[in-house]
């Protein structure tokens, strides 16, 4: 996709995310900024003009350094509105009163207390939700399941993660967000391409129908395969009236 081409496509996603709010009749989005690139670009695609509101939503529960310094950078822009929003105390009583120790369910349970964070506040300024996910991460299932995976809108559900980074060039973010390894900041030094055990250009390679090795295709087909549960509303049995 040329940079021009891609340019006008940033533009026709600032145009459906107004549509949408007008045919839902709200004021606005609000975005969760997690001091990563996706959250970053949605944002920003957001206000490229300045019809709607856009609300960013900096909910930090142990998140890294590296975070708190792209969200400085971020907010130096000023091009949208950033509030913070302290959910520790809740996190640490759900943690406490739960006796919760897997790490999968401590860092999963972060992503579910800022998606209701994200859900009240829009509900609170009339605002629709809008998700991060990328086209790599839908197709691997890399997200939790009402957590981050909650939203109204997805508006970069068909952008790869190599064209996120490039539209984040074009509408010029921060180097420290650009730069930096994607990382979902559930857990100290946690960074997607370890977690997921493929990098992001082979997924990219994937998803473009190029031929890519065995092992990587097979971690691919895998992670589609266990996290299709996610992609479907919950299952339902057959109707009472059926049941013979």
């Amino acid at each position: 996709m040329a940079t021009t081409t891609l340019q006008n496509y940033l533009f026709y996603l600032n145009q459906w995310i107004i549509n949408y709010c007008k045919q839902s009749h709200t004021k606005g989005v609000v975005v969760g900024i997690s001091g990563g690139v996706d959250s970053a670009l949605i944002a920003n695609i957001a206000c490229l003009n300045k019809k709607i509101k856009v609300i960013g939503v900096w909910m930090n529960i142990g998140n890294s350094q590296l975070d708190i310094q792209c969200i400085k950078d971020l907010k130096k822009q000023n091009r949208f509105e950033i509030i913070d929003v302290n959910l520790v105390p809740i996190f640490n009583t759900y943690k406490k009163t739960l006796k919760l120790k897997n790490q999968l369910s401590i860092a999963n349970l972060k992503a579910r207390l800022r998606m209701v964070a994200l859900y009240a506040i829009a509900q609170e300024h009339n605002c629709l939700v809008l998700g991060t996910g990328n086209a790599d991460e839908l197709y691997m299932g890399y997200f939790t399941k009402f957590g981050d995976g909650a939203c109204d809108l997805l508006p970069i559900a068909n952008l790869t993660k190599s064209r996120v980074f490039e539209a984040s060039k074009i509408l010029k973010l921060p180097k420290s967000i650009i730069e930096r390894a994607p990382s979902a900041s559930l857990y100290e030094n946690q960074t997607d391409e370890d977690e997921m055990g493929v990098r992001y250009n082979v997924i990219d390679a994937f998803l473009y129908g190029k031929k890519i090795p065995q092992h990587p295709l097979d971690i691919i087909q895998k992670y589609h395969q266990v996290n299709s549960h996610k992609f479907s509303m919950p299952l339902k049995p057959k109707t009472f009236e059926k049941i013979r």
